[in-house]
């Protein structure tokens, strides 16, 4: 075996490279080293030169589901990753990710018999024609059963809408099976959280070791962020001017830009948390980390790491919720509502409010730190108004419990 029969390959100072062309590169190969010329490297190429070669006989498919399902028609509809369809651009990313979410539900049910045995092919493998309403009631039925209303509700949107728009696109000349089910929206979240149980949270979490997941409480309350926005903050999106802090960051699911104003001992103790972080000046991964890591780590000190994940940073709430609360079942996402409450209380104007928590303002550079955008001004009169609408909210949840 020699290097020169292989393909996409250079080779340096004895040493065997992977230099995919830009084509190869859009579609995911990248370029590697592969060590020193020697069978190894030259295997390891003719590895890669395989998987390159099935890629492009993939090219082409749009689907991997059996021709003529539910599954082909879904894969068809969204396009390709590479060109994906008119009709899959036009959403929102947020649109998109529901129907990904309903469809993991199509994607993975079958029917079963009187006993519970899987009968048929998923209902994403089943072909188009044959989805029947006695079926799309069995999968309704045991959605109901298995996961949550709010879960069930998008599954049973998605299904609804494909199905409906199937029939149109491919002329099948009948009504939807889906089409008579019945999907009512689910409640929404009504929990809140106090002004002072928000205190209290944090106060618990600091002793508890906690520091990072107090803070990003602390941090929610005042900036009315989601909790996704809280815990992806970078030291760069903490700001001040010459009337205090505020942050300025995009919303992580919309890119909408937002503006949030905070006290100044958060904006202080947020400022002394990263300092003691020991980061490297272009350091500006995420604030918040969790608490440092005890277990045995061979006599290296205990690590504390940044919140990659929701299940992390709920997981980690749901502990110091535990400690004050044991049988609370409020969540991180309930602090958010809460300030809502609170400034509506207090009568903050609801356009204010919309343009605080996702506005749509162009893009646009500060060059100066004391330069404070319209909205941040905004921010630090709706603090103001929670304050008022913390007393009056705080008043009458003791009169309901006294009542």
């Amino acid at each position: 075996m020699t290097s020169a029969k292989l393909r996409y390959t250079v080779k340096k100072r004895g040493n065997l490279f992977w230099q995919p062309t830009k084509e190869m590169r859009e579609l995911g190969f990248l370029p590697k080293p592969l060590g020193p010329d020697g069978p190894a490297a030259q295997a390891e190429a003719l590895k890669l030169y395989a998987a390159w070669q099935k890629a492009q006989g993939e090219r082409g498919q749009v689907t991997h589901y059996p021709a003529g399902t539910f599954g082909a028609y879904w894969d068809r509809l969204r396009g390709s990753k590479l060109k994906p369809s008119t009709w899959w651009s036009k959403k929102s990313v947020r649109t998109r990710e529901d129907y990904e979410r309903g469809w993991r539900y199509i994607d993975a049910w079958r029917p079963a018999d009187d006993k519970g045995q899987p009968i048929g092919p998923t209902l994403s493998r089943t072909v188009i024609t044959r989805i029947t309403t006695e079926l799309c009631e069995q999968f309704n039925a045991d959605l109901v059963a298995t996961i949550s209303p709010r879960e069930r509700w998008r599954a049973i949107k998605a299904l609804k809408i494909l199905l409906a728009d199937a029939v149109v696109r491919l002329r099948l000349g009948y009504a939807s099976p889906a089409d008579k089910l019945a999907n009512p929206q689910p409640a929404g979240r009504s929990a809140i959280w106090l002004g002072a149980e928000i205190e209290d949270l944090a106060a618990v979490a600091a002793i508890a070791g906690f520091e990072g997941m107090g803070l990003a409480i602390e941090t929610l309350w005042q900036t009315m962020f989601s909790p996704v926005d809280v815990r992806t903050l970078r030291p760069s999106q903490l700001k001040r001017d010459c009337e205090g802090f505020y942050v300025h960051r995009r919303r992580t699911k919309t890119q909408a830009e937002a503006f949030a104003a905070i006290s100044d001992e958060l904006g202080q103790a947020l400022a002394a948390y990263i300092a003691r972080q020991d980061r490297a000046e272009a350091d500006d991964t995420p604030i918040f980390r969790t608490r440092a890591d005890r277990s045995d780590r061979g006599g290296r000190p205990p690590q504390a790491v940044a919140y990659k994940t929701k299940d992390l940073f709920a997981k980690d709430f749901r502990f110091v919720r535990g400690i004050l609360l044991p049988d609370d079942e409020r969540q991180l996402l309930d602090i958010r509502r809460s300030a809502n409450v609170e400034a509506d209380a207090a009568g903050a104007d609801r356009k204010t409010m919309g343009e605080l928590l996702a506005n749509g303002l162009a893009d646009s550079r500060f060059l100066e730190e004391t330069y404070t955008p319209p909205t941040v001004a905004k921010a630090r009169e709706v603090a103001q108004k929670r304050a008022l609408g913390r007393v009056k909210l705080a008043g009458e949840v003791m009169r309901l419990r006294n009542g």
